[in-house]
């Protein structure tokens, strides 16, 4: 069920009181900024991009994390993200990482003050590989994620080529754990946190480009 006063739920659903873009551009007539969207999943544009076409693959449907996501959605997923992948890969020439910090299944703690499963496309040079001793390589399928993570937060990473690393039991990894590294490893001194740097005019520019070049 969704939770009203979600920012993503409000995001996807078009309302504009709890919209988070919407309310950092009070100057701009309301917009609903969705990418694309199917039955299951919407993509929205990442408020603090870490990248130019920084963008979000969210479930409808409010839950905490992709680990907890419905196994008859798990082939709509796979396409969704594939097509997403292909559509940054084209627009921006980069290749694209992902990531996603999961929520465990219960408890109070909320990750960057969003409760709802989001999967992070982040638009990145050619040649870039992330220092990830300590995450463990599988599959890659939303099954094995939910059988290695028995409902414990986590950390997920997708490399350009597909392979998958899982950090489990990721209970003492601090809130924006893959934006912080990421942008650590590029060296060039950006913001990582996107509450105190939100940059929501990037993010509505990424919405605009992806929009205008379908």
């Amino acid at each position: 069920m969704d939770t009203p006063a979600c920012c993503v739920c409000s995001q996807i659903a078009g309302d504009a009181a709890n919209d988070l873009i919407a309310r950092l551009l009070p100057e701009q007539s309301y917009v609903r900024r969705i990418l694309f969207e199917n039955d299951s999943f919407a993509v929205i544009p990442s408020l603090g991009p870490l990248t130019p076409g920084h963008s979000l693959l969210c479930p409808k449907v409010h839950i905490r994390s992709f680990a907890s996501l419905d196994d008859a959605l798990h082939p709509q997923f796979a396409v969704t993200r594939a097509t997403l992948v292909d559509a940054l890969r084209s627009l921006y020439r980069q290749e694209v990482h992902l990531f996603e910090h999961g929520m465990a299944r219960n408890g109070d703690r909320t990750l960057c003050t969003v409760e709802h499963a989001h999967m992070h496309f982040v638009p990145l040079p050619e040649g870039i590989e992330l220092p990830l001793d300590r995450f463990m390589t599988f599959d890659g399928s939303l099954a094995s994620l939910r059988a290695l993570t028995r409902d414990d937060e986590y950390v997920l990473y997708v490399a350009p080529d597909g392979s998958s690393r899982v950090l489990t039991s990721a209970g003492g990894v601090e809130s924006q754990y893959m934006r912080k590294l990421i942008v650590d490893h590029l060296g060039q001194g950006g913001e990582w946190n996107w509450r105190t740097a939100p940059h929501a005019h990037a993010a509505d520019e990424a919405w605009r480009r992806f929009v205008n070049a379908s």
